[in-house]
């Protein structure tokens, strides 16, 4: 047995004990919940809880410009939503934002209703613009049951606020007037309300969730993005890594060495994201390491180190180190396993490529970065984010472990797999530049890596064996090319729809930039802006250069539907390609970790924080917020 197979069969073998005492204690713990909340017998007078133990509120300013005010409810008992309320002397300026979706109940003193479970979560609003200091005075009434037939009276809380430092306090989404019009519009299907965006949405389960709950919901979070660009330009590099590592040219890796070094380059991702999670609930939302590490020359200069490491995939020289280096190192490799050099050089090879080839944001991690910077707590980050990273790996493991038994073990297969391994390579090489070329730049690019593979699988087939794999490849690959290219010759933008130049008509061709009514990248630019007469509520589009994703907004923004209705907005550019201080602290105001996002303030200068959407969007929801801002707030 190998030093590499005996330290993997430890390895698991003490993987499998700690997940045996962590499933056993699980077990052990849901069993004696269920047991202490076991139901009552018929012989049995229920015990009820304190009002104050049924439903425990706490109230709290976890974002700026939004409170919460959540219960906690004991299991048995519910909240109505319709006895939501708020008065006081400054009551008519607080407000509920669109209320959680309730669920229907009979009730035996109200009939038919719509009630809470086990937790509420209502954020509220306040719709006049107050000095940093102010004091927020207010009652909140509710009223809850418990199954087993007790009523409470409906309860009053006073509640006290003080505006933070900073703070930009906002309208809420309903009639100023009447605090009831917010719980009556939450309980119906107007079109007017929005749904909340994918970042607020993984916020709020964040927020209602325990740990356990908030592991499995990060870890589902890692597969889902899994299937998205942050993760999938790293396939290539670990397909290289896997084939590239064989022994010998004959002999394919086995499963076994691949699962193993997949597993680490996962380790060094997921380690990675511990090290931002941790970060960023420690220094807050402006720490931003991988948009610091994506300057033109450091993007430059890692395309070329993929496109080196493609000529070596293709032969065209081996990367060694020097002879006199090698020599200096023979005694140490005498006395140093193998396995554990490659292990770190690929745990490092996953770090590089986190902070490198995956600098995007998108909904589900801005949506928890939100909520690490809001709880301040950096062990608590860097765990969560380390469960998300296990999740995301998980596709990566299964190339490293099953590909190896797909793969040819020997022949003149082999030397095809390799060389289209290093044409993947090349293919990273393209996606760390598409940010920083022209706009139809990166479709020629696509066109001849598409063209060049065919090629070379004509070559294979002249000179090596004409076979009907080949030959399929060269024509699905010369297709591709060529599609490629008349795309890029008509104006296409996106690689997976090259011809969306051709089909537009030829006067919906709208420049991006004539969009835009202005540029910002600073708090001062943007009180000039707002302190002009234009009356029109504004949309603020985070961008930035290396971001691949703004270029999904852009086309959104770019499309017939936004563009009938952006005359009636203000759109700015807030470029943050630099990410200079300037930049940080306009992101810091308004509580973003990055690009893309939109932030939309109404018609004088407020933000609506209910709005937001942090991440890529949808085309649907970035439309229905700009449909929802021409109605007064």
């Amino acid at each position: 047995m190998t030093t590499l197979s005996l330290f993997g069969l430890l390895y698991l073998l003490n993987l499998s004990m700690r997940l045996l005492v962590a499933l056993s204690a699980f077990i052990f713990h849901f069993s004696a919940y269920a047991f202490t909340f076991a139901p009552t017998t018929p012989f049995e007078k229920p015990q009820f809880l304190p009002v104050e133990q049924a439903f425990q509120l706490s109230i709290s300013a976890p974002i700026e410009g939004q409170f919460h005010a959540q219960w906690n409810i004991a299991d048995g008992y519910y909240l109505y939503q319709q006895r939501f309320s708020i008065s006081g002397p400054q009551a008519s300026h607080l407000h509920f934002a669109p209320l959680p979706t309730a669920q229907d109940h009979e009730d035996e003193y109200y009939g038919k209703v719509m009630i809470y479970r086990q937790q509420v979560r209502l954020p509220m609003y306040y719709d006049i613009q107050l000095p940093a200091g102010t004091t927020i005075q207010a009652t909140l009434h509710y009223q809850g049951c418990a199954d087993q037939g007790l009523c409470y009276p409906p309860q009053t809380v006073p509640i006290q606020f003080k505006v933070p430092e900073g703070l930009t306090t906002t309208e809420a989404d309903t009639d100023p007037s009447s605090v009831t019009n917010a719980i009556n519009k939450a309980s119906t299907t107007e079109p007017s309300v929005l749904e909340p965006s994918a970042a607020q949405k993984i916020l709020t389960d964040l927020q209602d969730n325990g740990l356990l709950q908030s592991m499995m919901l990060m870890f589902g979070l890692g597969l889902l993005l899994s299937l998205t660009p942050c993760v999938l330009p790293m396939i290539p590099i670990v397909s290289a890594i896997v084939i590239g590592t064989q022994t010998s040219t004959t002999e394919g890796p086995s499963r076994f060495r691949g699962g193993y070094l997949s597993l680490m380059y996962v380790l060094g991702m997921a380690f990675t994201y511990a090290a931002i999670g941790g970060l960023v609930g420690l220094l807050g939302l402006q720490f931003n390491l991988q948009a610091k590490l994506q300057s033109p020359l450091f993007v430059v200069l890692s395309a070329a180190i993929f496109v080196m490491l493609a000529l070596a995939m293709f032969g065209v020289f081996q990367l060694q180190m020097p002879s006199s280096w090698q020599n200096k190192l023979t005694a140490f490799r005498i006395q140093t396993s193998s396995p554990w050099r490659a292990s770190v050089s690929v745990f490092i090879a996953g770090i590089l490529a986190t902070l490198i080839v995956s600098p995007c944001v998108s909904a589900p991690l801005a949506g928890t970065l939100l909520y690490i910077s809001s709880q301040g707590d950096a062990l608590y980050g860097a765990f969560i984010l380390f469960v998300m990273a296990l999740g995301m790996g998980v596709p990566l493991l299964l190339v490293g472990l099953f590909g190896p038994s797909i793969l040819p073990k020997r022949g003149d297969w082999l030397e095809d797999i390799k060389v289209v391994f290093g044409f993947g390579l090349l293919a990273v090489a393209i996606w760390l530049l598409t940010p920083w070329l022209p706009l139809s730049g990166h479709l020629f690019l696509w066109s001849a890596l598409a063209l060049a593979m065919s090629g070379y699988f004509v070559h294979r087939a002249i000179t090596v064996a004409s076979h009907p794999v080949r030959w399929f490849l060269v024509l699905i690959l010369f297709l591709i090319g060529s599609v490629q290219m008349v795309g890029g010759f008509s104006g296409g933008s996106s690689p997976l729809q090259p011809l969306q130049g051709i089909r537009l008509p030829s006067n919906s061709t709208t420049s991006i930039d004539s969009l835009f009514d202005a540029q910002i990248g600073s708090l001062e630019e943007l009180d000039q802006l707002l302190a002009n007469t234009d009356s029109r509520p504004m949309v603020l589009d985070l961008y930035a250069d290396w971001c691949v994703s703004c270029k999904t907004v852009e086309a959104i923004l770019a499309s017939s539907e936004a563009q009938a209705l952006l005359p009636q907005v203000r759109l700015v550019r807030v470029d943050v390609t630099d990410n200079s201080l300037a930049n940080q602290a306009l992101m810091k105001h308004f509580n973003l970790y990055g690009p893309p996002s939109l932030v939309f303030l109404n018609a004088a200068g407020h933000p609506l924080p209910q709005l937001a959407l942090i991440g890529e969007p949808s085309k649907a929801e970035l439309i229905s917020r700009l449909k929802r801002l021409q109605t007064p707030f």
